[in-house]
């Protein structure tokens, strides 16, 4: 039995590192619980000493809020300030008795007095006294001159009567409020209450708190000494805040003798410890580093009777050899492994071209069963039926070696890991129809498959088969990886010396795919069996249809459906298709060249980005009904363009020459837009948009006003009847001339000879 001493020393090696560990741990967690704590009792006590001074600014918030409010809806204030409320008067007993009020509501409030400007009097709970003689005296004056309304700093008050003073803080407010001048009311508030009310906020045996006013007076706790004094006393200060409002300053922390010092004491013990368990494991780990070298002293022993190649450094040290050892094989494995499958994938390639092109047959069989690209080794088996599928790629543009082939070990990234799962997807796709699938890259955007399956349905259920996996393959790949193809489907044989057939009635059927009007699959039967037609046959159609194009005459369109229509009756080839449509768009681009006055406005159809892309969609098109929309499309863009620019050259020259053919004309009565049409070959709407454009007015109202204007001449200058004036003007009766006369004159043309009126400017001769 083997012993495992090896295994026994690693372990008990490994044990001091373990233990070093556990101890890190242990004193990493004790330091984070202590640091946790510390911040907790700083936060704590940060929330503690925040309501404190919050308490204390409410309470004395509200506290002027009530004083505030009462003088400003107790009449009786207003009195005393105007001198109406006098020594012995019921008003100045209801104001003392506020004022008590106000002292008995508030435990805060020490005393409350008014200070009446007019005869320097103060008015206290005790009665009127005069200012001069009154102990707060220098408050008042003090007051009067400074702005601040905020609460002052603490100071002494004597009490009226009395020789003791207490302290405290006070806040005046001029009256009538807000900024009154005609006196002062006060408000003191007793520090001694204050000191009450925070002192059952505070634990003194846990936590100190020392405020300060803005002058440096202590205002609690009532101890006296300096802010030091008690700061050394008390313990180790945490948090500081100021108040804005009262312009206190309080700092707070954690008395000294609490478990917050002795946590902080036993962390450093932890950090000795700590240090000591990591300079014994050191050292345990030298001495048995020292013993477990031996093993491998041995194995470099034998490392060093091998045999170095050329060039190699022999003074590296152990690790470096055994892993350069142990990565040399591995390469070697690896590389050969690598060799091995990139020969088999070549010749099962070269194997499944041979196939398809139907050369080395002598040799198939045993090739297959060398390669094995079938389940069972790919035996030939006369009662299996085969067939190939072409897939066809429309918008995958990958790298191809020289030859035209597929190679994926050529390009990476994204290239490589599509083209493994396209081939990958239609392999185990036929594997769930029951086929046994053999996909290849037989050019740029081809993959064939060869299918292999035992005979068990008629050929019929066969084809049927075929097609709905070629369907589902064509809704997985778009839907999944977004690739636009088609599938040609050969026919079915039953020996693998005629694969070649199968193959070329797949591709036979993918160069119907446009006449056909199929986007996805195309089968082997559809494809017509007609002879092939000479493409030359096309071009009167082509040369009639760009004839009529450079006439302008409608009758292009008509000519171009019937061009489309002979390529779908005689069953065109895609690629004969897209020459035909090549030589359309060039006898189209050259007649467009050759007329010098629009080739210029043209010749963004024909060079740049929108050529490209008319061109791209035309050939990308994915039958003939959808190529003919896209040609009639475009065509039609051009000959509108071509129409405007050829218009809009000889526009003038034209309004020109039918402003004077309409006024040598304007009696005819059949003079209308249609008329001049067909005299200047144009269409009845862009003669009318020459004549809006010119004359700012439509062709019949400028046909109108010519006529009612030598309508009136005759009128004056003449004695000619009505009915003979409308026929000379251009009207077949005098009823719808005195119509329209009357609507443009204003009134009819007897009364208009009756009154003698004078014609209006001839349109002749004015500004038309």
């Amino acid at each position: 039995m083997m012993r495992k001493s090896w295994y026994r020393r690693l372990l008990f090696s490994y044990f001091p590192i373990f233990m070093l560990t556990v101890s890190i741990l242990i004193f990493l967690s004790f330091l984070i619980v202590n640091e946790i704590s510390r911040n907790e009792t700083g936060k704590a006590n940060r929330i503690t000493t925040g309501f404190v001074l919050d308490s204390v600014e409410k309470s004395l918030t509200k506290v002027e809020m009530d004083v505030l409010s009462e003088a400003e809806t107790n009449k009786s204030y207003s009195s005393f300030l105007n001198g109406q409320a006098q020594s012995g008067s019921t008003m100045l007993y209801g104001l003392v008795g506020s004022l008590r009020a106000l002292k008995d509501n508030h435990e805060l409030v020490h005393s409350v007095y008014i200070y009446r400007t007019k005869d320097h009097t103060v008015l206290t709970r005790s009665g009127l006294q005069d200012a001069s003689t009154f102990g707060d005296y220098p408050y008042i004056e003090q007051a009067l001159r400074s702005e601040d309304r905020q609460w002052s700093p603490v100071r002494e008050w004597t009490e009226p009567g009395t020789h003791t003073s207490e302290r405290v803080i006070s806040m005046h407010k001029r009256l009538p409020l807000p900024f009154g001048g005609q006196g002062l009311l006060v408000i003191n508030i007793g520090v001694y209450p204050l000191q009450q009310m925070i002192g059952q906020m505070t634990n003194p045996t846990v936590s100190y708190l020392v405020i300060n006013d803005a002058s440096g007076q202590t205002i609690y706790p009532a101890a006296s000494g300096t802010k030091d004094a008690v700061k050394a006393e008390d313990g180790q200060q945490l948090t500081h805040l100021m108040s804005p409002r009262l312009g206190w300053s309080l700092e707070s922390g954690i008395r000294a003798g609490q478990l917050f010092e002795w946590v902080s004491v036993i962390s450093y013990v932890w950090i000795v410890v700590g240090l000591a368990v990591v300079i014994l494991a050191v050292i345990y780990i030298i001495y048995v580093t020292r013993r477990n070298y031996r093993p491998i002293q041995l194995m470099m022993q034998r490392i060093q009777q091998l045999p170095s190649r050329p060039g190699e450094e022999n003074n590296k040290d152990e690790l470096w050899m055994i892993d350069h050892a142990l990565q040399s094989l591995i390469r070697q494995t690896i590389d050969y492994e690598q060799q091995e499958h990139a020969n088999i994938l070549i010749r099962r390639r070269q194997l499944f071209r041979d196939l398809m092109e139907g050369t080395g047959t002598e040799t198939v069989e045993l090739r297959l069963n060398d390669l094995s690209p079938f389940a069972d080794g790919g035996k030939g088996d006369a009662s299996a039926v085969y067939a190939v599928m072409v897939v066809e790629l429309h918008d995958l543009d990958l790298p191809q070696t020289a030859d035209g082939s597929r190679r994926l070990e050529d390009h990476g990234g994204e290239d490589q890991r599509l083209s493994l799962s396209l081939l990958g997807v239609v392999q185990e796709l036929a594997a769930t129809y029951g086929w046994q699938g053999w996909a290849e890259w037989m050019s740029r955007k081809r993959i064939s498959i060869l299918l292999r399956k035992e005979v068990g349905d008629g050929e019929g259920l066969l084809s049927v088969k075929l097609q709905e996996m070629a369907q589902t393959g064509c809704e997985w790949l778009h839907g999944h990886l977004g690739v636009q193809l088609t599938i040609g489907i050969g026919g079915q044989i039953h020996e693998l010396a005629h694969v070649q057939d199968s193959y070329r009635s797949a591709i036979s059927a993918l160069r119907y795919r446009l006449t056909l009007g199929v986007r996805d699959i195309v089968t082997s039967e559809q494809v017509p069996q007609a002879d092939d037609i000479s493409l030359y046959s096309y071009l009167p159609l082509i040369s009639e249809t760009i004839r009529s194009f450079r006439l302008a005459s409608h009758d292009w369109r008509v000519q171009l459906e019937g061009l489309f229509g002979a390529m779908e009756t005689d069953k065109l080839k895609d690629g004969d298709i897209l020459t035909v449509m090549q030589w359309l768009q060039e006898l189209l681009e050259r007649e467009m060249r050759e007329m010098k006055d629009v080739s210029g406005a043209l010749d963004r159809y024909f060079n740049g980005p929108e050529a490209e892309r008319w061109k791209s969609e035309v050939e990308s098109a994915s039958s003939l009904a959808v190529m003919h929309t896209l040609m009639l499309e475009h065509m039609t863009t051009v000959y509108r363009t071509y129409v405007a620019a050829s218009e809009t050259k000889s526009y003038r020259a034209m309004v020109s020459e039918m402003k004077q053919y309409i006024e040598e004309h304007y009696t005819n009565p059949d003079l209308s837009l249609n008329h001049l049409s067909e005299r200047f070959d144009v269409s009845p709407k862009y003669a009318s948009h020459l004549f809006k454009t010119e004359f700012d007015m439509k062709f019949v109202d400028f046909l109108t006003r010519l006529r009612m204007n030598h309508a009136q001449q005759m009128l004056c200058n003449t004695t000619e009847t009505v009915q003979h004036i409308a026929t000379q003007v251009g009207y077949a009766n005098s009823i719808t001339f005195g119509r329209v006369f009357k609507r443009v004159v204003g009134v009819t043309p007897g009364d208009y000879r009756k009154l003698r009126l004078k014609p209006e400017d001839s349109l002749t001769g004015g500004a038309l």
